[in-house]
């Protein structure tokens, strides 16, 4: 409506919808926390600050594309309307601080905190922001259970292709294979780091949570990693995954809101993704970015 192309703001979509499972709460953390036993709520804590550098880097690279293609500009609203913007966006912020209020306090198990902050948006996008008109309610389920086919059928392929994994031992064999190649730690996590990215590019993120996380770990403990900050950069890599073909299923979503073919996305986002890859070598080998904020709030 403004003027920005549909394959930019498609691509910027995709992009940014990384950063969501990074910044808690994040359900591929629980998934990490129960895998492995680390607690859930220093998994929470330690995406906080590479989240943020997600952001950062998105939107240097967003400024850097809007100056390249001339995009069209807007005046600065100033202090007033961005503080109207925060009190407006006050409630959906507030489930935030609920759930992990409810997880770090010890109140409420994540499954527990789940339901709570369903019945709360509930409440709030119905009775406060007036967004969720209740006879809208039956079409708005079964909008979202044709969406959420279409993505299972993505992650049921992937459950296959994980089964095929497990039953041959391929992730443990890696890990194998690995040692007897290299010790060196820094060589190490960028071998995990490329099978990762490799991995996400074909498989969902939580299925290859559950195939290789354990294996890889204990790969990247054997050579000085810490587990924390190891979940986090695993957690951060797949989820780039989202962003990437064949099987990125934000660029497809995206893709196909914006009506536009797969192709033409792909290369829009392409900026943004590389900027995301930064930030995860940096996470990846300066360890204080995932493990500072947990080591200052629950140490």
């Amino acid at each position: 409506k403004v003027g920005y192309p549909a394959d930019f703001s498609a691509a910027v979509t995709a992009a940014s919808s990384t950063v969501g499972p990074i910044i808690p709460p994040s359900v591929p953390m629980i998934i990490v926390g129960a895998l492995s036993g680390i607690s859930v709520g220093k998994m929470f804590l330690a995406g906080a600050v590479p989240g943020i550098m997600m952001g950062v880097a998105m939107m240097v690279a967003c400024y850097l594309i809007a100056l390249r293609r001339n995009f069209p500009r807007q005046e600065w609203q100033g202090f007033r309307e961005l503080l109207k913007s925060f009190f407006s966006a006050f409630w959906a912020i507030a489930m935030t601080g609920l759930i992990i209020g409810g997880l770090l306090s010890g109140l409420a198990t994540p499954t527990e905190t789940a339901v709570v902050a369903s019945v709360y948006a509930f409440v709030v996008g119905t009775f406060i922001y007036r967004e969720l008109p209740l006879r809208q309610v039956p079409k708005i389920l079964i909008d979202s259970a044709v969406s959420s086919a279409a993505i299972l059928v993505l992650v049921g392929f992937a459950n296959v292709f994980g089964w095929i994994l497990v039953s041959e031992r391929i992730p443990q064999a890696i890990a194998s294979a690995v040692l007897q190649v290299t010790d060196n730690k820094f060589l190490v996590i960028l071998l995990i780091n490329v099978l990762l990215l490799f991995v996400g590019m074909f498989m969902e993120t939580i299925a290859a949570l559950i195939i290789l996380f354990v294996p890889l770990l204990s790969l990247a403990t054997s050579v000085g990693v810490e587990p924390l900050h190891f979940a986090t950069f695993a957690v951060l890599n797949l989820m780039l995954g989202l962003t990437t073909p064949p099987v990125g299923v934000c660029l497809f979503v995206c893709a196909n809101i914006a009506k536009l073919p797969l192709m033409p996305v792909v290369r829009a986002i392409a900026p943004f993704l590389l900027a995301n890859i930064i930030v995860l070598l940096l996470v990846s080998y300066v360890p204080a970015f995932s493990t500072w904020l947990p080591s200052v709030l629950l140490d």
